[in-house]
């Protein structure tokens, strides 16, 4: 039977830091954040993350093993494995942002690349969670790294094709999750087949072994001290909401997710 393996998918500034952070900092839970086979560098870096948080020298443990040189997969492997010495369960926090989005670094791929290299080696425990396309939008659209580089038409294509493959995985909504997040956790957790922390509510706001923008919980201030709630709606420019309203990607992602425009 092979050996299984936690993973969250997300697109960028929906939320995913702060549902990353309920999970992560849960008893026996260790965390990778942004990962993604084709990222390998500064703080994306799984062997750099691994030493940091967890205390792990991937490298050394390679050489242990009679390895001289690992790829992204071996490297996930040795972590995993290191992990489970320890009774520790590793979580993947997928860098979804490259095969959907993929502004500035690469062209989208439109599939889950990170699943697809970890089925390889294990039996992958997945769920998606998504947020509105507009309040997504709202958020993206104003990174510095992004402004100038991605069209509204680019973002909903790359948004229904992650929304597509959300129904295949399950996903939670950041919107339910804001409003119930005990039990949406619960639900993450189920899905992950990872053992639910109910004291997650009172650490997750101390939790810091995480990429992202932490203070801002996925695009808006969602969070105030510990406090989890629903951020409110901030409508774009009349002339984006039309190409919005104009885009068959948008009415087909609001279908799939059981969202409202």
């Amino acid at each position: 039977m092979p050996r299984s393996i936690a993973v969250i998918h997300h697109m960028a500034r929906s939320g995913g830091t702060l549902i990353s952070k309920c999970i992560g900092c849960m008893q026996g839970v260790a965390l990778l954040s942004e990962v993604h086979p084709f990222a390998n560098g500064g703080q994306f870096n799984p062997l750099a993350q691994a030493k940091a948080w967890f205390g792990i020298d991937v490298q050394a443990e390679a050489q242990n093993r009679g390895l001289t040189q690992i790829n992204w997969l071996q490297a996930i492997d040795l972590i995993h494995s290191c992990l489970s010495e320890r009774d520790e369960q590793l979580v993947v926090r997928d860098w979804t942002h490259l095969d959907y989005t993929g502004v500035p670094w690469v062209n989208p791929g439109y599939e889950l690349t990170t699943a697809n290299v970890l089925s390889k080696s294990f039996e992958v425990n997945s769920i998606a969670t998504v947020r509105h396309p507009i309040d997504q939008w709202n958020s993206v659209s104003k990174l510095g790294v992004v402004q100038g580089k991605l069209s509204v038409e680019d973002f909903l294509k790359g948004y229904r094709s992650f929304a597509e493959a959300a129904i295949e995985t399950g996903y939670i909504r950041y919107e339910d999750f804001t409003h119930t997040p005990e039990d949406s956790t619960r639900q993450i957790c189920s899905a992950l087949k990872i053992e639910f922390d109910p004291e997650f509510i009172t650490k997750w706001s101390h939790f810091t072994k995480i990429t992202g923008d932490v203070s801002s919980a996925g695009g808006g201030r969602a969070t105030t001290s510990s406090e989890i709630k629903p951020l409110s709606r901030r409508v774009p420019a009349p002339e984006v909401l039309e190409q919005f309203r104009r885009s068959p990607d948008f009415r087909a992602s609001l279908d799939l997710l059981g969202y409202e425009e």
